[in-house]
């Protein structure tokens, strides 16, 4: 693998007389048999007041050829305003690995389709998702599709939202294994937490298996309330029942987060996330 990650930036911006200006950036990737690369994948509005009104439309397809291995990082951080849809389509081919990172917080209408489907045997997929909503009649919507169709594949998707106020989040996340794709080792699993009587999560995980010799797994929680085990863990050393609930609420974002393989776009997207709570909670108070 290269020592440095392919880095790249999208910035947008509104016009500022009232239309919506409408962007549809194209990147295509490339990662030959036995190739290493990693990817960093921003999008962000600049600006007054953060870029404003727009409509970011990209798209991302990447071809990871035999033994190959490719680490994409995706962060999402729009104008309040603006409205995002993002394409990810990927083809996977023997032996390849793919590694995938999203942390989409921007955007007043957010929607990704991401696709992946398995091309060969002995093919990796890992997929770690994170969706917050945090303003009044904000959409996050994810919809996922992975096709298995050759032995011996194996997948694993996490996924985590959290909603505010009046904010949406979605999900509908497919996995379809096939019949020749046998001893497969497939997994998904979403977790959601609502930080408001207002906010809606609508979810639908999706594991159609037609074949027979597999190991696959998924499940769906929403919750509006935390562990009372893990309050009374800080309650037990002195802290107080809202900064528990603040470390519980940055601690479950943070699970994705954290997994962001590059340190400086890992910190800034936790200090940017740490943000928006800790004005939510002001705005609360």
């Amino acid at each position: 693998m290269a020592d440095d990650p392919v880095h790249i930036m999208f910035s947008y911006s509104g016009c500022g007389d009232g239309s919506m200006m409408m962007s549809n950036p194209r990147v295509l990737v490339v990662a030959e048999k036995g190739a290493e690369v990693a990817i960093i994948e921003e999008h962000f509005g600049v600006g007054e007041e953060g870029g404003g009104c727009y409509w970011a439309n990209p798209v991302m397809e990447i071809i990871v050829e035999e033994d190959a291995k490719v680490v994409h990082s995706y962060v999402q951080q729009q104008s309040a305003a603006a409205a995002h849809t993002k394409w990810t389509v990927v083809q996977q081919n023997t032996s390849s690995h793919y590694e995938f990172v999203e942390a989409s917080i921007g955007a007043r209408l957010n929607r990704h389709n991401l696709h992946i489907q398995q091309l060969g045997p002995e093919t990796n997929t890992q997929l770690s998702t994170f969706h917050f909503s945090w303003q009044d009649k904000q959409i996050h919507d994810l919809h996922s599709k992975l096709i298995l169709d050759h032995p011996r594949g194996r997948s694993h998707h996490i996924h985590r939202c959290i909603a505010s106020g009046r904010g949406n989040g979605i999900f509908d996340g497919n996995i379809k294994v096939n019949r020749y794709a046998q001893q497969t080792d497939a997994g998904q699993e979403t977790k959601c937490l609502l930080l408001s009587s207002k906010a809606l999560v609508n979810v639908k995980p999706n594991l159609q298996i037609i074949a027979d010799d597999v190991k696959c797994t998924h499940g769906a929680a929403i919750s509006g309330e935390h562990d009372p085990n893990a309050i009374y863990f800080f309650r037990a050393r002195g802290i107080d029942v809202k900064t528990a609930a603040d470390a519980l609420n940055f601690a479950f974002g943070a699970h994705v987060i954290n997994q962001i393989p590059f340190k400086p776009i890992e910190k800034k997207t936790l200090a940017y996330f740490k943000e928006l709570l800790t004005s939510l909670r002001q705005n609360d108070e």
